[in-house]
């Protein structure tokens, strides 16, 4: 009776299909993560966009008259609600900086534009805002965010003036856009009446 192993060749083989089919199912695996990832922090931003524009939505009716026998309010600007979405802007406000949002950690966002809904941010006595929200799902132990951290930190690659085709754009939409392309920021614009209290 003669007794057989296996050949070398054989051994080589079966190796090869065992990586083949190994190195499948890796890239499955580490494809599923990703997905969950961008679907956990799609959910998130969807989340903070839609509380964040209920928000504003409460807090855009104007400002409080000081003067007696005035309008009950003041009719702000669409610009007023650059930054945090809430007028009046932060004293402190600068187009690079993102703001937590509290409700949900980990969220950071800003008012990219907000103008009437014929484009125009200065018209006060608007009843309609249209608003650009920029939503970024970054946690972070740090106490401020603003796109040149991030750019920093996710995007030494990126040469930024062949980003857009708009020479108008700033560098911090120019980032925004960057961030949004590789599904680390998400756009979310919105269309907000707001309750004209200044009204007689």
């Amino acid at each position: 009776m003669t007794r057989r192993g296996f050949t070398l060749i054989e051994m080589l083989v079966a190796t090869i299909v065992f990586l083949v089919g190994f190195v499948a199912v890796f890239a499955l695996f580490l494809g599923g993560m990703r997905f969950r990832k961008l679907a956990e922090d799609t959910t998130r931003s969807s989340l903070a966009a839609s509380c964040l524009i209920d928000e504003i939505r409460a807090c855009a009716g104007g400002i409080p008259a000081i003067p007696a026998g005035q309008a009950a309010s003041i009719p702000l600007m669409p610009s007023s609600y650059l930054g945090t979405g809430f007028a009046p802007p932060p004293l402190a406000d600068s187009p690079d900086d993102l703001y937590p949002y509290p409700s949900i950690p980990g969220t950071w966002y800003r008012v990219m534009s907000c103008t009437d809904i014929n484009g125009d941010p200065n018209n006060a006595n608007t009843t309609v805002l249209h608003l650009e929200l920029v939503i970024v799902p970054f946690a972070t132990a740090a106490s401020s965010l603003s796109f040149t951290d991030l750019q920093q930190r996710l995007l030494n690659d990126v040469d930024l003036s062949t980003v857009s085709v708009n020479a108008n754009e700033s560098k911090q939409e120019k980032i925004a856009d960057v961030l949004i392309q590789r599904g680390i920021a998400f756009r979310f614009q919105s269309v907000i009446t707001r309750r004209p209290s200044w009204l007689p």
